[in-house]
């Protein structure tokens, strides 16, 4: 070997000797992400609650100055409630002729189960993306707010046929996106866990995100994490809903007796946890999925609250660790309720 070619490898040489003295082993930080979010101790408390008979469905809700935003799972519609939580008007996707009954029939709908907010721009953006259970619930819906609520349909069956190929599914069914949020740096992706299977954060860089939907790059690198959470009364719950705040992803999660994505069951109860996206390990793997700290809804007077929530916005709380949530629910009976949380955590 030549000296010039000698001198080319030494850098890299002392680069991965530097590496290996001070990066601890893959185990060792798997055992430190974990720890750090299993100190985390959680209380979540009702405040009230509000019904809406004819809100079908709510799967998602987001926060924009002070309006928020929810759609349903069966709805043509994105909802608009005031401040207090009063329906103010609605903004329709797609066509209506399907929501004669009130309620879009299971076989046709696009199960649109989460929603986020973003900014393009100078425009303020709504994505409301479907489930990706079935090929009718390959569509999502793009809401320019800023452009008199302009709406456009995308067609994500190629983005959901690359996660399905990451995630090693095969059958219709399995895919089940029912978390979606953004901030600037990354976007997030819940995917409910069914059967034996676990749940599943897919994270994405924002910028190569928002290029793919608007058609000016390809198909997003996904990072892929998988997750443990408590079961409620025996049973495995699965992600339900996503919100990112403070380096922190909050989620929603509901134990349901259903053996896939498409039919209902019953609802065994509700949890609400808090993911640390500084501890998210560098890899995990679905036979050791981390350890993600979560608790039950208390209603006032001590029992639990026995709901299926569906997504949530949280806001800081006047003290530290204390944060105001607001969660949709779904009474799978073609209505619809709202809750206010208190939610604190503790170290």
């Amino acid at each position: 070997m030549t000296l010039s070619k000698t001198l080319r490898y030494v850098p890299l040489a002392l680069l991965a000797l530097f590496a290996c003295k001070s990066e601890p082993p893959v185990a060792s930080r798997l055992a430190t992400a974990e720890a750090r979010m299993q100190q985390l101790q959680l209380s979540a408390t009702v405040q009230q609650q509000k019904s809406y008979p004819r809100l079908p469905s709510a799967s998602g809700i987001e926060l924009l100055d002070s309006t928020y935003y929810v759609v349903g799972d069966d709805a043509p519609y994105v909802y608009l409630l005031d401040g207090q939580f009063n329906q103010t008007g609605k903004i329709a996707l797609f066509d209506t002729a399907d929501f004669a009954t009130g309620r879009i029939p299971k076989a046709v709908k696009p199960d649109l189960e989460s929603i986020a907010h973003f900014t393009y721009g100078r425009a303020h953006m709504l994505l409301i993306p479907g489930s990706g259970s079935g090929p009718k619930r390959n569509r999502a819906f793009l809401v320019n707010l800023t452009d008199k609520k302009y709406v456009e349909e995308l067609d994500f069956t190629r983005f959901y046929t690359f996660l399905k190929r990451v995630l090693r599914l095969e059958a219709d069914g399995e895919l089940n996106l029912e978390g979606f949020a953004m901030d600037n740096t990354y976007t997030y992706m819940l995917q409910r866990a069914l059967g034996t299977s676990t749940n599943v954060l897919l994270r994405f860089d924002t910028q190569d995100f928002k290029r793919f939907i608007f058609g000016k790059g390809d198909l997003p690198a996904v990072a892929v994490y998988h997750f443990a959470l408590p079961a409620v009364g025996g049973y495995k719950t699965g992600f339900s809903g996503a919100f990112a705040l403070e380096d922190k992803l909050f989620f929603t999660a509901s134990a349901e007796d259903t053996p896939n994505a498409v039919a209902d069951g019953e609802v065994l109860g509700s949890i609400v946890g808090v993911i640390d996206l500084n501890a998210l390990p560098y890899a995990t793997r679905a036979a050791s999925p981390l350890q993600v700290p979560a608790v039950q809804f208390m209603n006032p007077d001590g029992t639990v609250y026995k709901g299926k929530a569906e997504s949530l916005v949280v806001k800081a709380g006047a003290a530290e660790g204390m944060y105001e949530v607001v969660v949709v629910s779904d009474d799978d009976a073609g209505g619809s309720g709202l809750l206010t949380l208190q939610l604190e955590l503790k170290l």
